[in-house]
């Protein structure tokens, strides 16, 4: 009987056993090193089976003078034999599971955020670590044109509208400039994006970094500037009127007058004094005996009576040989007598 009774006791102690080993390693599963680990002591009960003294009533036998029992008397005593029973035994345990805000995912503890990362991840319980380009609580915010980088926490330096890259910060810049802020124009003869152009304005003309266009020097036009201005005209963009007269020559650029031979002056209104000819009235009139010294080309008209180059011959010709300057249409002055 006492077989009987000990044999279920010692499979089910043995059950029990098997079960807390499982779920204290179950408990024990997350490294307590991590960080994100806590732990703390728990009670729990489990079945134990015990052994204690069980009293039962002893019937045992005596001599005594009893003639109808045969001389033998029933007794009764009260015994103890081993028992055994089922008892709940408090025991402790370190249990560890993931700290607040954190939540097990294989055999980890990671954090925790309310709101799903759209671009980054969750790095704290709550905090987002947002992507190159991305800010916000959730990191669903793209950075604006100022800010780049992790959190748009970054400014753009950026200069004359380049756009900046929100991952990179690297500026990309509008056409004419170069850089790594673009804070540079593009070098002499190069314009456009990329300063990649190549200027072809000629005559010094400045060319616009940006568009290319040119910018003529005084006295020139045309798109490249590649033309003098057109007769009648000088200066800045052409637009000033030349004054000179009797054909003087404009310069294209300061507006001088180049006077013709037989005048003079700023703007070649006046015509050689008497006695002088020729370009810028430079040159001496040769003419005697009263002949006339035309101004342009210093040929002498003869007075009647008399002839040669400068009117010294006696004959009746009126006029002279001329000097091989190129004739033009100018005043003639007769020289004084």
């Amino acid at each position: 009987m006492l077989a009987k009774m000990v044999t279920p006791a010692h499979r089910f102690g043995f059950t029990l056993v098997v079960l807390a080993w499982c779920l204290q390693k179950t408990t024990l599963s997350l490294n307590l090193e991590d960080p994100n680990v806590c732990s703390h002591w728990e009670s729990y009960s489990v079945i134990v089976q015990e052994s204690y003294a069980h009293p039962y009533d002893q019937i045992y036998y005596t001599s005594c003078t009893d003639i109808l029992n045969w001389f033998k008397c029933t007794r009764h005593r009260v015994s103890y034999r081993i028992a055994y029973r089922r008892g709940e035994k408090t025991m402790y345990r370190r249990k560890s599971q993931c700290c607040p805000g954190f939540f097990e995912s294989r055999e980890m503890c990671v954090p925790q955020c309310a709101e799903k990362c759209v671009h980054g991840r969750c790095m704290a319980p709550n905090t987002c670590q947002c992507e190159p380009g991305w800010g916000g609580p959730d990191c669903s915010s793209a950075c604006d044109s100022n800010h780049w980088g992790p959190h748009c926490s970054n400014r753009c330096q950026c200069k004359n509208g380049a756009l900046c890259n929100p991952i990179t910060g690297a500026c990309l810049c509008t056409p004419g400039h170069r850089g790594w802020r673009c804070e540079e124009r593009c070098e002499a003869g190069m314009y456009g994006a990329g300063c990649q152009q190549r200027c072809q304005c000629q005559n010094g003309a400045y060319c616009d970094h940006i568009t290319g266009e040119c910018r003529c020097s005084p006295g020139y036009t045309g798109a490249f500037c590649e033309d003098l201005c057109p007769p009648g005209k000088h200066g800045q963009q052409c637009e000033e009127r030349c004054p000179c007269q009797n054909g003087g020559i404009c310069h294209h650029v300061t507006g001088e007058c180049s006077c013709p031979p037989g005048w003079m002056g700023t703007v070649c209104g006046q015509p050689c004094p008497e006695g002088r000819f020729g370009s810028n009235c430079s040159q001496e009139c040769q003419c005697h005996n009263g002949g006339t010294c035309v101004s342009s080309t210093g040929q002498c008209l003869c007075s009647p009576g008399y002839t040669g180059e400068s009117g010294t011959g006696a004959d009746q010709s009126h006029e002279g040989k001329t000097h091989p300057s190129p004739p033009s249409r100018t005043r003639t002055h007769r020289s004084a007598r």
